[in-house]
């Protein structure tokens, strides 16, 4: 490996910036008071032609030790595969990665039907994560970004200079923009727990975001027509 992505790696997995914040933040309130330990949940660090930001690890990635496990990894993992890049070459292709690097914790659901949910993340976890997204993209120097969701945007616009308070996801999705070199493509986030994909309006434009994405992969060479 070479030697700048070792020490990066090794930096980023041995950070505990946030375990204050997550001293009161239990793994699982169904399964008992044990809190959550500050363990960023990466994949080592290294070139790839796509990079995949989402808002933070679940549980499932908590569990595995692995990003992109959960629901909403399966789902993205899907979609790529009907964009032509298959899921068997997804993990070879694509660094996957998140705004906030540990998983923030569990809190008992406020919405019918679910029994637990992911404690969403602080200003201060973004704040403390912001630089190591920076060095993420700056080594892993992708072709194409796919940003997943309304916090991802959030910290994207940060790192353009603009404000975070522009971050409606209806004035992003399927739409792209250049940064660099990069081509950013938008969207919204694939949990299941967002309910901006209710609107029928919001639905086509993710339906266009898709088109955008799977044009970027062939122009750019990483998937065949």
């Amino acid at each position: 490996m070479n030697n700048s992505y070792q020490a990066f790696d090794e930096t980023l997995r041995n950070c505990r910036k946030c375990a204050a914040a997550f001293a009161n933040h239990p793994i699982d309130p169904r399964q008992g008071s044990q809190c959550v330990a500050p363990r960023p949940i990466v994949s080592g660090i290294r070139p790839r032609p796509v990079m995949l930001i989402g808002q933070a690890p679940g549980l499932t990635e908590y569990q595995t030790g692995k990003p992109f496990q959960g629901d909403a990894g399966q789902v993205i993992r899907n979609i790529f595969d009907e964009l032509g890049l298959p899921r068997a070459r997804f993990d070879q292709l694509v660094y996957s990665s998140a705004v906030i690097k540990c998983f923030p914790g569990s809190k008992p659901a406020l919405r019918a039907g679910k029994t637990r949910e992911d404690v969403l993340p602080t200003a201060e976890m973004i704040r403390n994560c912001l630089p190591i997204f920076e060095g993420q993209i700056r080594l892993t120097n992708p072709q194409v970004i796919v940003i997943l969701g309304s916090l991802p945007l959030k910290a994207y616009l940060k790192l353009t200079g603009r404000k975070s308070s522009e971050a409606r996801l209806e004035q992003f999705v399927g739409r792209k923009e250049d940064w660099y070199g990069r081509t950013i493509v938008f969207f919204p986030h694939t949990s299941g727990a967002s309910r901006w994909l209710n609107e029928p309006e919001n639905r086509s434009l993710f339906q266009q975001a898709r088109a955008l994405l799977r044009s970027e992969l062939i122009e750019r060479g990483i998937t065949s027509p």
